[in-house]
């Protein structure tokens, strides 16, 4: 059996800095009960391409108008169907880019080695399986410089706020679960001069004291919590005598009633963040619409046959581009939905909605989308929630909250549907926690 790898060959750049926080983090007298060990892997080089990557986040900022592209993806698309292996196959390229077949997830899932160039040096190559929460697992091939460049995008997206991290001699980041179990590890990020990165699990049962957390979460006082709506409700329990300076939310969707809640308690901002395993961060918001970031990302909305949607209308995010050197994205469709706005300088997602939209039916049998269900709730603090629709039109809404939140979602799901369907209202106990991502819609209806 191959050894385990040492720290030295998980964080090639470790500095003292760096070190004396590992030691700090795994030694701590209220540590978590961590199961799981990794590290950035960056190479001098890497970290200087992923320094370039963050100043070219700060400085460039490529838009484009309806019908119109970015310079870069006419040679992306060249790249492509000459590297390519999956692309190269296709064998009608019109010229219009909106007449390029579309990719999906099932292409994905049944050859990603068709996605790796030719030309790509697979040194460093890393695969990693999606949870396959929303359907079938994906292997994912990627490298290491990939998943560091979320940090310099969620610091841009910070800046904008007024937020800019420190780094260096203290803990940094803190990604907080609240699930039955997880990967739960302490890190440090290069990026950030040896600053500690820590994932933690909110559970009771992965800590010796339940206290611990608390104790932990004060002693680290970190800059930032990345974490879910669901695990951002759990910290808010918390005693915690510490501050971060703002919090990004992930995975599942934030409605405005709990961002507002977030940022009151913790009086820092809250930021939400669209992203996929296969292409990274997309898009941030802080209470409205998702402002694309990236500027090697096309996004397009598209209609059911892979036709642009007019600005405004709903449709499919599809995205073009990404940094990730073994999964060059054409046209790849994400099953998330949204509209597109042009109105400001830059397009924005507007109406995000994770999934694809399921369809219901209310009392006097009319038939709406889900995301008119996502607007009824918009305004209660619901850490998370899951609606089903049965045939009969039987509903479903799982959810944990207060009473008087309980009550407001009864009310608005009773408003919006009439008195009939039969409406059930489920409440997750404390000792079922969530698990993550989740299919917030599911309709019988027909």
């Amino acid at each position: 059996m191959d050894a385990a790898p040492t720290d030295d060959q998980r964080f090639p750049l470790l500095s003292p800095t760096g070190r004396r926080m590992l030691g700090r983090l795994r030694e701590h007298p209220h540590r978590p009960r961590y199961n799981f060990q990794t590290g950035d892997r960056l190479t001098e080089e890497g970290l200087a391409r992923v320094r370039a990557y963050a100043a070219r986040l700060r400085t460039e900022r490529v838009g484009w108008r309806p019908g119109g592209l970015p310079p870069w993806v006419p040679p992306f698309v060249a790249f492509c169907r000459r590297e390519v292996p999956f692309y190269r196959r296709q064998l009608d390229w019109p010229d219009e880019f909106a007449g390029l077949p579309t990719t999906d997830r099932e292409d994905l899932r049944r050859e990603p080695w068709a996605f790796v160039p030719d030309s790509a040096d697979l040194t460093g190559l890393i695969v990693y399986t999606t949870t396959g929460t929303t359907g079938n697992r994906l292997k994912i091939l990627s490298h290491p410089e990939v998943s560091s460049c979320y940090l310099p995008m969620m610091e841009t997206a910070l800046e904008a706020h007024g937020v800019r991290l420190e780094g260096g001699e203290r803990v940094s980041i803190i990604n907080v679960c609240a699930q039955k179990q997880t990967y739960v590890f302490a890190s440090v990020s290069s990026l950030l001069d040896g600053a500690g990165f820590v994932k933690v699990n909110l559970n009771p049962d992965d800590w010796n004291d339940p206290d611990d957390r608390v104790r932990f979460l004060d002693d680290c006082d970190p800059e930032l919590y990345t974490g879910d709506p669901f695990s951002f409700s759990e910290l808010m329990k918390l005693p915690l005598r510490t501050r971060p300076k703002a919090l990004i939310s992930a995975a599942t969707t934030l409605l405005p009633g709990l961002w507002r809640r977030l940022e009151s308690h913790f009086g820092c901002p809250v930021l939400d963040i669209y992203s996929l395993n296969e292409s990274g961060p997309v898009a941030f918001a802080r209470g409205g619409d998702h402002e694309i970031l990236p500027p090697d990302l096309y996004v397009e909305v598209l209609d059911s046959e892979g036709r642009p949607c007019p600005p405004g209308s709903r449709g499919e995010i599809a995205l073009t581009g990404g940094n990730n050197p073994y999964l060059p994205l054409l046209r790849y469709r994400t099953a998330d939905h949204a509209a597109l706005d042009f109105s400001g300088p830059l397009p924005v997602l507007v109406g995000l909605e994770g999934r694809p939209p399921s369809v219901f039916r209310d009392g006097e049998g009319r038939i709406f989308n889900s995301i008119d269900v996502t607007i009824a709730l918009r305004d209660l603090p619901l850490p998370f929630f899951a609606l089903h629709q049965a045939a009969d039109g039987a509903l479903v809404f799982r959810t944990r909250c207060d009473e008087a939140t309980k009550a407001a979602a009864e009310q608005a799901l009773r408003t919006f549907f009439g008195p009939e369907p039969h409406l059930t209202i489920e409440m997750v106990p404390e000792a079922e926690p969530w698990q993550g991502k989740l299919i917030q819609y599911r309709s019988d209806v027909a």
